[in-house]
């Protein structure tokens, strides 16, 4: 049975409408609209979508969003407080307490920021670059041993984490 050139035409223009159609659908989605808005550098528009989410659905994904972006931006008291009225509503989701450990490093509560990794790998112990930030963690508190052990564990964990690697080298090369 030949497949008629026409045919395969239809089919390809088919496929490429149907494509469009997804892509604009994936688009005009909320979060993912103020994704793209955060790429482009329009910050208030898309703290506002997600934010408009959260009022809307409680949407677990527009928290952890906004939350990242506090991280990333450096409010770590924002994130923080995010963060924490995250965990009232996702008391299970693992990545809010990952974001604690984070904040509080960032602050300079190393053990707080521990305690919380603790707990991420109590509920996930494959959770990516959990070990990572243990051994930064214990390189800032000066425990050289146990940081090497935490950053072995991350390259067991994930052999691609680069900035294991790099700590496991600097740590090999400096004379502590």
């Amino acid at each position: 049975m030949k497949i008629k050139r026409q045919h395969i035409i239809r089919l390809l223009f088919a496929f490429a409408i149907l494509f469009t159609i997804f892509s604009v659908a994936w688009a005009v989605m909320p979060c993912n609209r103020a994704a793209i808005l955060w790429k482009k550098g329009r910050h208030d528009k898309a703290f506002l979508l997600w934010k408009n989410e959260i009022i809307r659905k409680n949407d677990i994904n527009s928290y952890q969003k906004i939350i990242e972006a506090y991280i990333n931006s450096g409010m770590y008291d924002d994130a923080e407080n995010f963060t924490k009225k995250a965990l009232t509503y996702y008391p299970n989701c693992v990545n809010f307490y990952f974001y604690l450990a984070m904040t509080d490093f960032y602050k300079g509560n190393y053990n707080q920021s521990f305690s919380y990794t603790e707990k991420v790998i109590e509920m996930n112990e494959y959770f990516p670059e959990v070990y990572l930030l243990r051994g930064m963690i214990m390189e800032k508190l000066n425990n050289h041993q146990q940081a090497k052990y935490e950053f072995i564990r991350e390259v067991n964990n994930n052999p691609g984490s680069r900035l294991a690697w790099a700590k496991l080298q600097e740590l090999k090369n400096a004379h502590y």
